[in-house]
């Protein structure tokens, strides 16, 4: 294509702000970026989940481990997508902020009451206090999250030698990758309920 076919331009939006667009010029039709985004523009909806959260640095999935009882610990287990490992992202009356519950248990990761580093998430029945109360951090890639718990500001952690098994840990935020963990929808299956 030639400089009369394609063409790049520039938006005035705004303060001041300046954000860059292309379009394509062709006799009897011509089409921009904006043009195009408005054919993929909808109305955003939340999405219910359930997920999967697999630490970045290991690829390991936080697991219940069949465990039902308030108090068990999550463990780090090879990505699957059973229910044992779906959790939903249930709001809270507070911005931003979330309870994480097990799909196959109904409990919530619980950071407890303690402030100590390194310190196990536990699983509870949901109550919606700060220690069940977690944040979510998008990366600077946009392709993980860090998971921070609101009564502390701890984040949770993959250990540097987790393998499966493991218990994940609360742990300072440095944004390391084993801090990062993708949020992943299973898809193609059926989940009974």
């Amino acid at each position: 294509m030639g400089p009369s076919e394609r063409q790049a331009y520039r938006l005035q939006r705004g303060e001041g702000a300046t954000a860059i667009g292309v379009g394509i010029h062709l006799p009897g039709i011509s089409v921009t970026t904006d043009d195009v985004s408005v054919l993929f523009r909808r109305q955003r909806k939340p999405v219910r989940g359930p997920f999967v959260l697999i630490g970045r640095n290991k690829g390991l999935a936080i697991d219940t481990a069949f465990q039902a009882e308030r108090g068990s610990q999550p463990i780090l287990w090879p990505p699957h997508a059973y229910q044992h490992q779906l959790w939903y992202f249930r709001k809270t009356p507070y911005r931003d902020e979330y309870l994480i519950v097990s799909v196959a248990n109904g409990l919530v990761l619980d950071a407890g009451t303690s402030s100590e580093l390194r310190r196990n998430p536990v699983m509870w029945m949901p109550h919606g206090e700060e220690h069940q109360r977690w944040r979510l951090h998008r990366t600077p890639d946009g392709a993980a999250f860090v998971i921070e718990s609101v009564r502390t500001r701890h984040v949770m952690d993959v250990p540097q030698d987790a393998e499966a098994r493991t218990v994940p840990c609360l742990w300072e935020r440095h944004d390391g990758e084993n801090q990062q963990f993708l949020i992943m929808m299973p898809s193609g299956g059926r989940m009974n309920q």
